[in-house]
């Protein structure tokens, strides 16, 4: 009995020193519980407790389970033992496998599911997708209410569900194979893998050092643990997205400089059809495809842009996630998509002078709802934690959208249909507007002397590329949207010209310095990532400067203005060698100015009529309002401005019309100027036509 009893106390302790003993001994060689049940490879970043994956879950490494005892294979994996629905197989080695042949075999056999750690996720799930259910949608609240409690859990997937994110904001989900050209995703990637093959892992690494730290629209920590499982995880335009963006840095990459580049145009068409197959699952991954694709040099697109705001919209990005019910990590990822896809659409709007998708006045009265990003919502970088590099990224983000918000405020308040320009200055003249101008120059003044050191244009690391110089550019875009309205507007008779006197000056100020900056930008700069608005924001400064050298008072001004686009545009030449975003603003302004031939005399009169647009001298009656039009004899028309652009003008029984737009202006209304009885007269080189304008 004693011997009994002995033996039954002697057991715990025994049994607990075994378990130390194996994990003292083993901890180091074996994977951990989570990992062993996942099968997937434990690996630790250095000088860390936990594995990549607990840390990723925020749960501790346990070394408490035994290993499994071996099975046959055709006994190790049965529908039974799993509680995930993961259809596409895993493959357990890091290396790129590509089938062959990839393209005219049947799909891959199915496995059974193993757990994911994307199970959870709202936007990323392997096989099933997920779409918002708004407040004014069929689907009736309390109906969902009734569902949401008496679903069976156990439904198959093939079969219409709802998931509750919180108590009022609910999704439909529905697998990705239900939806029209499902059963293509695996050819495409295989299309996609060949292309590149076998360059894809240097391709995402090399993604990683260049793109992602300063345009950190991908999780990435989930991108590398899938990608070193297999390519076949992804969803087809996004894997085709991060190596197009890649391949514009081929030449930094000591290892893929040396080989030939795969085919670009082709890897671009296979994206492009595989982002219009996958718009029917809407998913996170066909946000960040369709934004890395409108990154590319020559990729931006209103039309797209429009797209990928939609597909968000499904998603439910426009809302607050703080309190869904969703992995921390995804709510820090939407709230960066939620920005990114505000600023893809708000700066779009601005540079195609389309306009803005998205409302919004604030984050309490806006339909879109955007927290303030925070340092962490970039959470994931858990390699790179501390890096300068990575660390500079996130500020830059975060700066770049509080940019945004002044930007945007400033677009709606200056050039909105609605905006209360023509009201005030015809109350308040061009001082009135000018003190509508004051609040927004003030909160970009405050935006600028607000930057961290790290985000300053001349702080270069060294033998790094320092993408700081699209933030900046943005900034003086944003200038001279404002200074642009003024300009526009000193013509008004009842400005001063000491008024008119400093104006100007500060605009030829604006001007000046979003010049100096492009001619100070250094290799490391124009070599690094530039976002999609910078072609047209570089043409933009170029628009500017042609109407400062437009509504010049002098022939001296206007040759100073001259000068200084010519050289504007030489130094974005011998700058655009190997340049996409350089070489793309030179043919943005060759499009929009081509037509504007600044080497004559702006104040000269032609042999027969001449002169110079002078925007609101002249005036006119009748519903159209009042404009004045007034060109250079050019043949047997007369060309000169009408609003922003260089049109021509016919002479007509009704006054004039405008040759290449759609517009009338007909002679009528009292004299003032130049203007006298639906006669041009000529005054000291200038001759003025104003009337009404009816739009055919």
């Amino acid at each position: 009995m004693d011997n009994a009893s002995g033996t039954t106390q002697s057991s715990p302790d025994a049994h607990t020193q075994v378990q130390s003993r194996r994990q003292i001994t083993t901890r180091a060689d074996r994977p951990c519980d989570t990992c062993r049940k996942r099968k997937s490879k434990c690996a630790k970043d250095p000088g860390q407790q936990r594995c990549v994956l607990c840390a990723f879950h925020d749960r501790d490494c346990t070394y408490q389970d035994a290993p499994a005892p071996r099975r046959k294979r055709e006994q190790e994996d049965t529908p039974a033992s799993t509680d995930s629905s993961e259809i596409r197989p895993r493959k357990k080695s890091k290396t790129i496998h590509i089938p062959d042949p990839p393209l005219d075999t049947t799909p891959p056999s199915v496995e059974p599911p193993t757990r994911s750690l994307l199970d959870r996720t709202l936007g990323l799930h392997q096989t099933t997708h997920f779409k918002y259910i708004g407040p004014s949608s069929p689907h009736e609240q309390k109906l969902l209410d009734i569902l949401h409690r008496f679903q069976d859990p156990g439904s198959g997937e093939d079969e219409f569900k709802f998931r509750r994110v919180t108590a009022n904001t609910t999704f439909l989900s529905k697998s990705d194979h239900q939806t029209p050209l499902g059963a293509d995703i695996d050819n495409d990637l295989h299309a996609v893998e060949q292309l590149v093959h076998p360059h894809g892992p240097g391709l995402v690494g090399l993604y990683f050092r260049t793109v992602h730290p300063s345009y950190p629209v991908l999780h990435k920590a989930v991108f590398l643990e899938k990608y070193a499982r297999s390519y076949t995880e992804f969803s087809p335009p996004l894997l085709a997205a991060v190596y197009l963006l890649a391949m514009d840095w081929w030449e930094f990459d000591r290892e893929l400089s040396s080989k030939t580049n795969p085919d670009a145009v082709a890897l671009s068409r296979l994206a492009t059809k595989a982002l219009g197959d996958v718009i029917h699952r809407p998913k996170l991954s066909s946000v960040q495809a369709g934004l890395l694709l409108l990154q590319r040099s020559g990729g931006d697109s209103w039309v797209l842009t429009s797209q990928v705001l939609a597909i968000g919209e499904e998603l439910g990005l426009h809302l607050d996630c703080s309190t869904w019910d969703i992995p921390s990590w995804e709510k820090g990822l939407r709230r960066r998509l939620a920005w990114a896809l505000f600023m893809q659409d708000k700066w779009g709007s601005l540079i195609h002078g389309r306009p803005s998708h998205i409302l919004y006045h604030s984050p309490s009265s806006s339909v879109w709802q955007l927290p303030e990003l925070t340092l962490s919502d970039f959470s994931e970088s858990m390699a790179e934690e501390g890096s300068a590099e990575v660390e500079k990224g996130k500020q830059l983000f975060i700066h770049l959208a509080k940019l945004t918000l002044i930007m945007t405020q400033a677009l709606e308040t200056l050039y909105h249909p609605t905006s209360p320009v023509a009201t005030v200055l015809s109350q308040a003249g061009v001082q009135g507007l000018l003190d509508l101008i004051k609040p927004l120059a003030l909160s970009l003044k405050n935006w600028a002397s607000s930057l961290p050191k790290e985000l300053h244009i001349n702080i270069l690391p060294p033998r790094k590329l320092c993408s700081n110089g699209y933030l900046h550019l943005s900034y003086f875009v944003t200038e001279i949207i404002i200074h642009r309205l003024i300009i526009r507007n000193l013509s008004l008779p009842s400005t001063s010209a000491s008024l008119v006197s400093l104006c100007r000056e500060a605009g030829k100020a604006r001007l000046e310095r979003a010049i100096a900056f492009v001619e100070g930008l250094k290799p490391e700069h124009l070599q690094a990532f530039w976002w999609f608005a910078a072609p047209k924001s570089l043409a933009y400064i170029r628009t500017y400067g042609g109407l400062l050298w437009a509504t010049s008072s002098t022939e001296k001004e206007a040759g100073y203005y001259r000068g200084m686009l010519g050289d504007f545009r030489w130094s974005l030449k011998v700058r655009a060698k190997g340049v996409g975003f350089v070489t793309a603003a030179l043919r943005e302004m060759e499009e929009s100015l081509r037509e504007i031939d600044m080497s004559r005399d702006i104040l000269s009169i032609s042999s027969s009529r001449g002169g110079l647009v002078r925007d609101g001298e002249g005036e006119g009656d009748g519903d159209g309002g009042a404009v004045a039009v007034v060109g250079r004899q050019v043949g047997g028309g007369y060309e000169g401005y009408f609003g922003d652009s260089s049109v021509g003008f016919e002479e007509t029984a009704a006054g004039f019309e405008l040759l290449d737009v759609d517009v009338r202006v007909a002679a009528s209304g009292s004299a003032q100027g130049g203007y006298q009885d639906g006669q041009i007269v000529e005054d000291d080189g200038y001759f003025f036509a104003a009337g009404m304008v009816d739009l055919l």
